[in-house]
């Protein structure tokens, strides 16, 4: 298997890295939301149109693009609705009539659509508790798979949508949503195409934890190598050198896993994904755990990028039923 990027996709990467960096250092990553211009300008630059579907006026991008725009974004403690907005809506919407409504504006970053499950539909009506839903406040719309496995499309600011916001653990805002009679438009799209969409999302998702495991990573370097006690580096200390070690172990193990996921066949990457999450959940957890504890008791504070992205990971590894859920699906 080859592992290496093509030449374009090291222009797509260097270019999101470039456009990131500019933008995000220690001391702003992960302090907040992206701006709406700053996703409006990526959209301008093409990024999303390359992760959608030529049904949606994409350029068709697969698993290895969403895993190099997701590790950037995930590099730079970017909090954005990249993985369910753009990678799971924007498939299950290609595959739709919808797409000529939502597919341009979802590519050029002037729309965030927001994923839920729940409810029931009766006549074309949607109504139930759906629950937390992220990006949800700031959706124009939702794509919504009811209990009964129907996928349906129900515009935000329509009659019978409630939502009441909801500040989750790394600062973006959420939405408890429920629907009372809402219109809700069928999209008839196959489990195998939902599935798909999932996946590639769920692949996001492990991108960006591999990305935010690199820069905590090298944070923690950074301070091990500046941070003195008794007249020496503690750094130099070989519990800490040691400590250091198997970090770097449980980020090159996720990485590979990722690599896995991404390259392998599209009938086999839903498992391969799953396995993925077993293990980079977790181990994304306990690096960004540990990343603070070196940086000691400054590490939880507000003040530090190693504090703010152990609630970045928090919360990405908890998604989809986090690592418990994985693992019992690969048991099953």
């Amino acid at each position: 298997m080859d592992f290496a990027p093509t030449d374009e996709q090291v222009m797509v990467r260097d270019m999101v890295r470039r456009f990131l960096a500019d933008r995000y250092d220690a001391a702003s990553m992960a302090k907040g939301p992206m701006t709406s211009a700053d996703w409006r300008a990526l959209g301008d630059l093409g990024l999303f149109a390359l992760l959608l579907p030529e049904q949606a006026g994409g350029m068709n991008g697969g698993a290895a693009e969403v895993m190099i725009v997701a590790e950037e974004f995930g590099r730079a403690l970017a909090i954005t609705p990249l993985a369910e907005s753009v990678v799971l809506c924007g498939q299950v919407i290609a595959r739709s009539d919808a797409s000529g409504q939502w597919g341009a504006p979802l590519a050029q970053g002037d729309v965030v659509l927001g994923f839920a499950r729940g409810g029931t539909i009766e006549n074309g009506r949607l109504s139930g508790d759906v629950g937390i839903v992220r990006d949800g406040m700031a959706a124009s719309a939702f794509v919504v798979v009811s209990q009964t496995g129907d996928v349906a499309l129900v515009e935000a600011d329509g009659s019978g949508v409630h939502r009441a916001p909801v500040r989750l653990v790394d600062g973006s805002m959420a939405a408890d949503l429920r629907f009372d009679g809402a219109s809700a438009a069928m999209l008839g799209i196959s489990e195998a195409d939902l599935t798909g969409a999932i996946t590639l999302a769920e692949l996001a998702i492990v991108a960006e934890l591999v990305g935010a495991m690199g820069i905590l990573f090298d944070l923690a370097i950074d301070y091990v190598q500046q941070r003195k006690q008794f007249g020496k580096a503690i750094g130099s200390f070989q519990a800490i050198q040691h400590r250091c070690a198997r970090l770097y172990t449980l980020l090159e193990q996720s990485r590979s896993m990722l690599l896995k996921a991404a390259l392998v066949a599209d009938e086999v990457r839903p498992r391969a994904v799953t396995a993925a999450k077993a293990y980079v959940f977790d181990a994304a957890l306990r690096l960004a755990e540990d990343v603070v504890q070196l940086h000691g008791g400054m590490g939880v504070t507000d003040e530090l990028a190693a504090g703010r992205g152990l609630r970045r990971v928090l919360l990405l590894s908890r998604l989809y039923g986090g690592a418990a859920a994985a693992r019992a699906s690969l048991a099953a």
